[in-house]
């Protein structure tokens, strides 16, 4: 069981909520499970007791519950917060949509998110499609599939300023179909590389999974703190004048740094900070 703390004094309503958390996947495996990297999953299974996590960090999470609770007021033609399961590969598979309309047979999932992603994530396509398959599993036509975002960050300055930028705190963001034959073959493939990671075979996390920001160059003028131009290669800066420089902008893997409640137990992640003398690389200027 995971043990929290309150390093910053949270007041105990919002302590004893973020502890409550009514949460019961079901099941061998959920969709949310399914899509994340099994490296994660089998440490998590393996330090249960070990893992700490600071209240602080679930809040948005908690908002995200609350916005699920208010679907509960939803009409009568939908369903709400429905549970699904499905065998394949000789495991359960859970997953719960939050609302189906059923005249329309829109499957919408409501997310408190931030702006950068208002234009949508692979990973609610992957989710989406799945919980989908799982509808299907279940009798259930589903036709159209949506992301209804919420954002906690939108500023109204923002969206009067840059006409690129979410006009609303709410958007609905429409996510691509795929086929229910190639949703099944990406489940099994799933479920594969998780039953091979919980046998015991090593399952490195990907550069897409740590959220890899990748190394990039920066054409900074000497003396000078912004760039002037920055590059994934530094080919396309060109060759510095006299009086610019390069500088290397290594880059980073944000979830092991602040989002993996597992990074203190993985290996992967403690040999990159051993190479790196504890912490992440400092930029550093290119020749």
């Amino acid at each position: 069981m995971t043990t929290y703390t309150n390093h910053h004094n949270l007041p105990a309503a919002l302590v004893a909520a973020v502890m409550n958390d009514p949460y019961r996947g079901g099941g061998d495996i959920s969709v949310t499970k399914l899509i994340d990297a099994p490296q994660r999953r089998v440490l998590g299974m393996r330090h249960a007791g070990e893992i700490s996590v600071d209240v602080s960090e679930r809040i948005w999470a908690l908002l995200g519950q609350a916005v699920h609770n208010i679907l509960e007021r939803a009409g009568t033609d939908t369903l709400v917060e429905q549970r699904l399961f499905a065998e394949v590969e000789g495991w359960q598979l859970s997953g719960q949509f939050d609302r189906l309309h059923l005249g329309d047979k829109t499957l919408s999932d409501y997310k408190v998110t931030s702006t950068y992603k208002a234009t949508g994530d692979e990973q609610w396509t992957r989710q989406l499609n799945i919980l989908r398959w799982l509808a299907h599993q279940n009798g259930i036509t589903v036709e159209t599939l949506e992301i209804v975002a919420i954002f906690r960050d939108w500023r109204q300055s923002e969206a009067t300023r840059n006409p690129s930028y979410p006009q609303q705190a709410v958007a609905v963001i429409p996510i691509p179909l795929w086929t229910l034959e190639f949703t099944e073959a990406f489940i099994r493939g799933r479920v594969t590389a998780h039953q091979m990671a919980q046998g015991g075979l090593e399952t490195p996390c990907t550069d897409d999974e740590r959220w890899y920001s990748g190394t990039v160059y920066a054409l900074m003028k000497n003396g000078g703190k912004r760039a002037l131009k920055v590059a994934e290669d530094v080919a396309d800066l060109g060759t510095p004048t006299d009086d610019q420089h390069i500088v290397t902008r290594p880059g980073v893997y944000r979830r092991c740094e602040s989002h993996c409640d597992v990074a203190a137990f993985c290996s992967q992640w403690q040999t990159h900070l051993a190479r790196l003398g504890g912490a992440n690389a400092p930029a550093t200027d290119t020749e």
